[in-house]
């Protein structure tokens, strides 16, 4: 069985490649970069489902930059997650986290993923609900573009505190399929 992780990866990869519907984001969505703390981030991160490995690397920790690469992939194109905060509430361990490719020609837009924050070893990332986007912008409930593709809409979400709160609701993310990853010892 494939790893939900190496889904996520190659669903982002997919989306940049291809026409699939696909949700973008500018490098600024969200109230502010998450302060990293590298001992939570850094190190090989397995599925809870498989034996399948990730690395993530802090590269700016103020700025909330990680990488993620898999190790001895040698076609491997490391993945950079800007960690952005979801919510002034510091209760709330969700944050934004916008991907690109890391050597790509920075284009200021990057795919939208929802994680909670490291803590204790796990880490939770959730993909987002790409129709429910789409039907938010479309009715005024989310601010951003919606072009249709042949594949399904490519929407793009403005950067603003309302996107963000209304982010947070249960229908724009698909809550029932979490990628659960737990540090490798």
């Amino acid at each position: 069985m494939k790893t939900l992780l190496r889904g996520l990866v190659v669903a982002l990869l997919a989306c940049v490649l291809t026409a699939c519907p696909e949700t973008t984001v500018n490098d600024d969505f969200g109230l502010k970069a998450a302060v990293l703390k590298a001992a939570d981030w850094n190190g090989t991160w397995t599925p809870v489902d498989d034996d399948d490995a990730v690395h993530f690397a802090v590269t700016n920790a103020a700025q909330g930059l990680l990488v993620l690469t898999e190790p001895g992939k040698k076609d491997d194109k490391p993945i950079e997650f800007q960690i952005r905060r979801a919510s002034a509430d510091s209760k709330i361990k969700l944050c934004f986290a916008i991907a690109q490719e890391r050597d790509a020609k920075k284009t200021g837009a990057g795919s939208l993923f929802l994680m909670r924050t490291a803590e204790d070893g796990i880490l939770y990332t959730w993909n987002i609900n790409h129709d429910a986007v789409a039907a938010a912008i479309q009715s005024g409930q989310l601010l951003g573009t919606v072009k249709p593709g042949k594949d399904g809409a490519h929407s793009h979400l403005d950067s603003t505190p309302v996107n963000y709160e209304k982010l947070l609701e249960p229908q724009f993310w698909n809550w029932s399929e979490p990628t659960c990853l737990k540090r490798a010892k």
